[in-house]
């Protein structure tokens, strides 16, 4: 192919596609420019920088669980027009199951599935993100997408023995997805925050009751107790109030579920994916 660099930079110019994508349609079509432009719009490629500069607030949260484990993902596209077409939803289903049975580990394996549906509907289509948890012995996972498909969560649980197939765990996980949802968690305990993040709450909290004039002496003791519901309450899933009564620790239902059990229920992990965020 002559001077296929040349080439493959006009053919970029004129498509937006990648370099790579430009030099393999340019092989396809034996190095003729036009043959290549049409194999590129026809997989979706063409324009696609071009789509990409265009802001994609919109999309879908999708989850699933089967016999491989957990997933969720979340397609972004441009318009909510799209995202609520039948095959803009097919298409989440599809990576959710792929992500679910481990064979899509990230959004660079889903532009085969996503390309046509650029052609199709015209608009810039990606996988955003996408989390696995994998079946496992003694582990129960559950998901649930709530918002016409703009919010979802998975969890992760442990059980020992039969338990993780119980009712009893069941029900526990879809409260507690609920509660991921609702009430947005950005972590599932208290051990978990990074230091620098409390350490600057707490200058933020210690610099206010200064400023209102509390006594250093009470400043610390006063913090803490603002670290524990500010904070902690509202960001570690386990601090968190129950969405069921706003009294009760999700720590507490999780503890009862076990003592209901004969044996104890732990939340491992979890996800929570919001369209955008």
């Amino acid at each position: 192919m002559a001077d296929s660099n040349a080439l493959i930079l006009e053919l970029r110019q004129k498509t937006g596609a990648g370099f790579m994508d430009c030099k393999k349609a340019l092989t396809e079509s034996n190095g003729k420019v036009e043959d290549a432009l049409t194999i590129l719009r026809k997989k979706g490629l063409a324009d696609a920088a071009k789509r990409a500069a265009r802001t994609m607030k919109e999309g879908k949260v999708g989850c699933l669980v089967n016999a491989g484990g957990g997933a969720i993902v979340e397609v972004s596209c441009e318009t909510d027009f799209v995202a609520r077409t039948p095959d803009f939803e097919a298409l989440v289903t599809k990576l959710a199951e792929k992500t679910a049975a481990g064979t899509l580990s990230g959004p660079e394996g889903a532009k085969d599935d996503i390309a046509p549906l650029i052609a199709k509907l015209g608009e810039n289509i990606t996988l955003r993100r996408l989390e696995r948890f994998a079946a496992q012995k003694d582990r129960f996972v559950g998901a649930y997408v709530h918002h016409g498909g703009k919010i979802g969560a998975l969890i992760e649980m442990l059980a020992p023995g039969d338990a993780a197939k119980s009712d009893v765990v069941a029900a526990l996980s879809k409260e507690i997805l609920l509660q991921i949802v609702g009430f947005a968690p950005r972590y599932l305990r208290r051990e978990e925050v990074p230091a620098d993040i409390i350490a600057k709450e707490k200058e933020i909290h210690a610099e206010v009751l200064r400023k209102e004039g509390k006594p250093e002496a009470a400043i610390g003791k006063i913090v803490e107790g603002k670290i524990n519901k500010l904070f902690y309450q509202a960001f570690c899933l386990l601090d968190q109030m129950s969405v069921r009564d706003n009294k009760t620790p999700v720590s507490k239902l999780i503890e009862d579920a076990g003592k209901q059990l004969g044996q104890p229920v732990t939340v491992t992990r979890f996800a929570r994916y919001q369209v955008g965020e």
